[in-house]
């Protein structure tokens, strides 16, 4: 596992000329401690790095940065690379599609008369989506060369071969939903469904998983949060989503796919994660499956 930070710091090209002439002459003292100093240009204002965790040159630059955090980019966030052992040695996993190639809504409702416009119903207060009311209705030539697409509504749409492949292998925890034509049937129009995740795991262990921006609607009961995601070294700021961890005793109800009990991100969307087994991780890649990633769940006493 390495954990990579995407850092960047700059100087503001409009600033007058006696503060951006401190600035750059800062960013290229910076620069020579980390050890980098060749990189520096007087006409060059941005300085992208991708730096390993405890590398030099991230604590150099880290600590250089607390006596002047405005010359820091707003956005720094640590990404985690897992190697394939790590992912192949985990016995559960979040997962999820890496494109959207299936958008929500493209059909015309009024054209095809169709009786309920919305996928769900929604809470009258908050906007959450309660249940699914209809199939999934979606232009389905944009999903030609996908193999997994996940919709702007967080729905995961399947090609054919990869729906077929999870029912031939008997996986549990799912059912599959037919996905319908935005307009009337065409001449090779590609069968697609949707994933519907019919098992729920227990809450996570909180502690050790961290939470923020914790939301709850009283009108219909839902609750949402993210991951910790929000985190300062001294006076900069970085983002980095917390591990899931799970008590070890949940391997005794988890099905292939399960849906986390917790829903996340804001309450108009809210939405659980899944979560598969490695069985369904070595399923996919042996079919060389295409468009999705996994990361590794954690389980504790």
């Amino acid at each position: 596992m390495k954990r990579i930070t995407h850092i960047g710091i700059w100087w503001d090209p409009r600033k007058p000329p006696e503060e951006l002439e401190k600035d750059k002459t800062r960013i290229a003292e910076i620069l020579r401690r980390m050890g980098m100093g060749s990189l520096f240009h007087p006409e060059q204002h941005f300085y992208d790095f991708h730096l390993e965790a405890g590398s030099k040159a991230l604590e150099t630059l880290v600590e250089e940065l607390q006596t002047t955090p405005h010359l820091a980019d707003s956005h720094i966030w640590v990404e985690t690379r897992y190697t394939r052992q790590e992912l192949e040695s985990a016995a559960m996993l979040i997962w999820g599609p890496t494109n959207q190639a299936i958008e929500d809504d493209y059909y015309d409702f009024s054209a095809e008369g169709e009786e309920h416009r919305d996928l769900y119903k929604y809470c009258p207060a908050c906007g959450a989506p309660i249940g699914q009311i209809r199939d999934f209705i979606a232009h389905k030539a944009l999903m030609r060369g996908k193999e997994v697409s996940l919709t702007y509504s967080n729905q995961v749409i399947l090609s054919e071969r990869v729906g077929h492949l999870l029912q031939e292998h008997s996986l549990t925890g799912f059912e599959l939903r037919p996905v319908r034509h935005y307009k009337k049937p065409y001449k090779g129009e590609p069968t697609l469904y949707q994933l519907k995740v019919t098992n729920m795991l227990p809450p996570m262990a909180s502690p050790p998983t961290e939470f923020e921006r914790i939301q709850h609607c009283e009108v219909c009961g839902t609750t949402t949060r993210y991951l910790k995601h929000t985190h300062f070294w001294g006076k900069i700021q970085y983002y980095e989503d917390t591990d899931i961890y799970y008590p070890k005793g949940v391997l005794e109800v988890v099905k292939d796919f399960n849906y986390t009990a917790e829903k996340f991100e804001e309450l108009r969307v809210a939405h659980p994660y899944v979560i598969i087994t490695q069985r369904v991780y070595r399923l996919l890649h042996e079919h060389k499956v295409k468009n999705w990633a996994a990361v590794p769940v954690y389980l504790v006493d």
